[in-house]
């Protein structure tokens, strides 16, 4: 059944929430970690921090871009065609574009002073930003790649959007609701990912964070973005995750355990299998798309059952995931670049870093909110209305 017009839900606010402190985790564990060269690298390295990636990698921003999808639904309920590319278009453009040249800035110039290839000044430092494309060069949206991807989504989709909402479309999501209500239908979505990984991942091995030519990347997360739309149009698709997300616990578990063992021999990046003619090929990527969709699964049906009630916290942070992914992770390069090599334990670094990283995007963000003209720069908006159902 579709929910009343304006409605939000407070599950999908808590998974939001959860989503975003995830992320910070993962881009303060990188800073330990042995699988990958981040920004910041410390020389003393975690093989449970790098695990850490490793398990949240496949799912953690696909969560993202669902939960994206379920926004869009509700978007699209309240505002026609022009209303809706005007404010999302708005609400993701200029954030990308003033986050590129105020927030990218000082990550690429940390990085390059931490590993001595730059030694000058951040005045010194920044028209040499524009110099060519990262990594080779300096010019990045560095971690709002992220929102140049959904800013991509939003647009294209919209005839998808048109199309589901049409009353073929209508047909279409009850049926598939209809076979998702079958014993196991839990695992039909893995199917789309599954085939988008088969049939690019080839040609198309990295993530790339480049829009153009990322078409693996986007056949993944494209996909759990319109299924985020989805399952919001078509209630019932969200009972059967309701319903049946235990059964996608263990393959979740076993898929994540068996990634953790292929990760364990080091060079995470260069070992994607490439060759569609392998055997590897079809295990790999099978596993990967379907360990995707089985955390989703789970993320979505266990937050539909228990975390169904609003607090007060929620509602003081929900408003501020979005300005505090954009900030995030140049607080975090400017932490680890004073603190990553302090003579303390690994994991005692970990935590500092991370501690004096939100404490500084926590009053970043207060800071900023209180700046006149400055609040859309970063995403903050007014106080959503309380979740109904």
């Amino acid at each position: 059944m579709p929910r009343e017009r304006g409605e939000r839900l407070a599950e999908i606010d808590w998974l939001r929430v959860g989503a975003i402190f995830l992320v910070f985790l993962i881009h303060v564990a990188q800073i330990f970690s042995p699988i990958e060269d981040w920004h910041i690298a410390s020389p003393e390295t975690s093989w449970w921090l790098g695990h850490f990636t490793i398990f949240l990698g496949p799912w953690i921003m696909p969560l993202f871009m669902l939960l994206a999808g379920a926004a869009a639904w509700f978007a699209r309920r309240r505002r026609d065609d022009r209303d809706y590319l005007r404010v999302r278009v708005g609400r993701l453009l200029v954030p990308l574009v003033a986050g590129t040249l105020i927030l990218i800035p000082p990550q690429v110039y940390l990085r390059r002073r931490f590993r001595g290839e730059f030694e000058g000044s951040f005045v010194e430092f920044f028209p040499r930003f524009f110099d060519g494309v990262f990594p080779e060069g300096n010019f990045s949206y560095g971690h709002l790649w992220f929102i140049a991807y959904l800013l991509t989504y939003m647009v294209v989709a919209l005839p998808v959007f048109r199309a589901l909402e049409r009353e073929g479309g209508r047909r279409l999501l009850a049926r598939m609701a209809d076979w998702m209500e079958r014993p196991g239908g839990v695992f039909l979505p893995a199917v789309l990912l599954v085939a988008g990984q088969l049939l690019l991942r080839d040609r198309f091995t990295q993530t790339t964070g480049a829009l153009i030519g990322d078409w693996a990347t986007h056949a993944w997360l494209f996909t759990v973005f319109i299924l985020g739309y989805a399952l919001l149009a078509e209630g019932r698709l969200m009972e059967v995750l309701e319903r049946q997300w235990p059964l996608a616990l263990v393959p979740g578990i076993l898929l994540s355990g068996g990634m953790a063992l292929w990760a364990s021999a080091g060079d995470v990046y260069t070992r994607f299998p490439g060759d569609w003619t392998t055997p590897g090929y079809f295990i790999f990527w099978s596993a990967f798309g379907l360990l995707c969709w089985c955390w989703l699964a789970v993320a979505l049906g266990a937050a539909r059952r228990v975390l169904r009630r609003e607090t007060a916290f929620l509602r003081w942070a929900n408003p501020r995931v979005y300005p505090f992914y954009i900030f995030h992770q140049t607080v975090i390069v400017v932490a680890a670049y004073y603190l990553v090599e302090l003579p303390l334990g690994v994991h005692l670094r970990f935590f500092l870093i991370g501690l004096v990283s939100l404490v500084g995007i926590l009053a970043t963000m207060e800071i900023v909110r209180r700046l006149p003209g400055v609040r859309n720069l970063v995403g903050l908006q007014p106080r959503l209305p309380p979740p109904g159902r």
